[in-house]
């Protein structure tokens, strides 16, 4: 009978400890779950921020050269008024002496018609050039407001995020 308790004791030992070590082993599959879910947010959150990243480096590229180009024509308007004015005062001047005395002859008169025909001319493309420089001024205002919104987008994409992942870190703390 002694015998027989002996090997009765180790099989109770057996079937008592292999009921915690099931729920150990559960508790760690479902802690390795848990880890796995976790880096495969975290992979992702990390694509998806740098994405968003080279997205915004890219606007603001788009920012910096729409910026030049709208400082170039936007600079360039006061010197194309300056070169009108100049152009419809020679004009003016051309043809207020076509009435004069010293230009009756018939050559000099001529000559100055033409001189005048080749001023108003120039100053047709002047004007010509102004009006497509101040189109091209607005397109590039709107072009460069439409790259400022969009770099406003992208910073707020990349704060959600940012507070995503905050909350993300504040709630794998508050398991531990």
């Amino acid at each position: 009978m002694r015998y027989f308790t002996f090997l009765l004791f180790p099989t109770a030992l057996i079937a008592q400890s292999a009921a915690p070590d099931q729920r150990l082993t559960q508790t760690l599959i479902n802690e390795i779950q848990q880890l796995r879910l976790a880096i495969e947010r975290s992979t992702l959150l990390g694509a998806r921020t740098q994405l968003a990243i080279g997205e915004l480096q890219l606007q603001e590229s788009a920012v910096a050269r729409i910026s030049q180009q709208y400082n170039d024509v936007r600079f360039a308007g006061p010197s194309a008024a300056s070169r009108l004015n100049q152009f419809t005062e020679a004009v003016k001047s051309m043809e207020d002496s076509l009435g004069k005395p010293e230009w009756a002859e018939p050559r000099k008169h001529e000559e100055l018609d033409d001189a005048l025909r080749q001023r108003k001319a120039e100053l047709d493309g002047l004007r010509t050039e102004e009006q497509q420089r101040s189109a091209r001024e607005g397109e590039l205002a709107a072009q460069l407001q439409t790259a400022q919104n969009q770099i406003a987008e992208a910073r707020t994409r990349i704060a959600e995020m940012e507070r995503a992942l905050d909350a993300a870190i504040q709630q794998l703390s508050k398991e531990k």
